[in-house]
């Protein structure tokens, strides 16, 4: 089988199979809202028309499968932006002719194929929900053997209940809910912030840019989202595969792969939460949520191999 990826940017250290053709459109401006406009415009030139067409991007053109893991007017809802700009409008308007052209909508959750169907007035026929692939390989529960050093460089005592909360996005990853929900909760409850950018709390250890995520995973008691959107969210099972439960705002799209036993859902918002928490420390403290067998608390999430095939399988039908 041959493959010709187009992209915008590219990791030079990855070495491809020789029938992997691999195009870099790079961008032509500083402005990068323009450079993703331009892209799904430049990058069907590229494609073969012969060829069947997997897209993540909003092309204009007719794809056999178009990949959703989020919708600009989902997102633009949820984050209550009511003062859309013309980089909203011209997305929006981009996403519809996506979505309509496509000969199969494959959603990352529930909540997004919803999302398909409700904001662009999209047949149901067209959507198919396909989980997005977890890396099973860099996120295991091997990192557990981390534990204990990783716990020691925060200053984190075994007492203490650390909560690991990955953010690219405060606002959107909901810090200021889990910041008052913790200022309700048991004194013994500690956030460590991974994200460039630091926030002062007394609560609050800040990582910056980590790549261990897996052993900071391991590390934790708990990882935690209070997103106001995310159509998935890879923490959730990231953090699964690495044997620590999760507590997801019901937002998360993840909470559909997750036995429950592994994954405390909440309202969004800081009492909720806080409820949440309270109800976390004694199943923790009583030692009830121990995950020995991750995979199987997610039968639906697959690896890359296998959800490759998934979508090989959609373009035979």
């Amino acid at each position: 089988m041959k493959v010709r990826v187009i992209t915008r940017k590219l990791d030079n250290s990855l070495v491809f199979n020789r029938n992997v053709e691999v195009i870099q459109i790079k961008d032509l401006s500083p402005i990068s809202k323009l450079n993703k406009l331009l892209f799904d415009y430049r990058s069907t030139n590229k494609t073969i028309t012969s060829w069947p067409t997997i897209s993540c991007t909003r092309t204009p053109t007719t794809v056999d499968i178009a990949i959703v893991g989020g919708t600009h007017i989902g997102h633009n809802l949820a984050i209550k932006k009511n003062k859309l700009s013309i980089f909203d409008k011209l997305t929006n308007k981009r996403e519809q002719t996506f979505f309509e052209n496509a000969k199969v909508i494959v959603a990352h959750s529930k909540l997004v194929g919803q999302e398909v169907s409700n904001h662009y007035d999209i047949n149901d026929n067209k959507l198919k929900v396909i989980y997005p692939p977890i890396d099973f390989e860099n996120f295991s529960l091997e990192a557990k053997n981390q534990r204990e050093r990783i716990r020691k460089e925060l200053g984190v005592n075994e007492k203490q209940v650390l909560l690991v909360f990955p953010s690219n996005n405060h606002h959107r990853k909901g810090l200021d809910i889990i910041l008052e929900a913790l200022n309700q909760s048991d004194p013994r409850f500690i956030l460590a912030i991974a994200s460039k950018k630091p926030v002062d709390h007394p609560k609050v250890i800040n990582l910056g840019f980590r790549k261990d995520m897996d052993s900071l995973y391991a590390a934790s008691d708990a990882a935690i989202l209070a997103s106001l959107y995310e159509p998935f969210g890879l923490v959730g099972p990231e953090s699964i595969l690495c044997g620590t439960p999760v507590i997801l705002s019901d937002a998360v799209g993840a909470t559909e792969v997750i036995e429950s036993n592994a994954c405390l859902k909440f309202k969004l918002n800081a009492l909720s939460l806080a409820e949440t928490l309270d109800r976390f420390l004694t199943l923790h403290d009583n030692k009830e949520i121990i995950l020995n067998d991750p995979s199987k608390l997610m039968p639906k999430v697959k690896n890359v191999s296998k959800h490759c095939d998934d979508l090989i399988e959609v373009i035979n039908k």
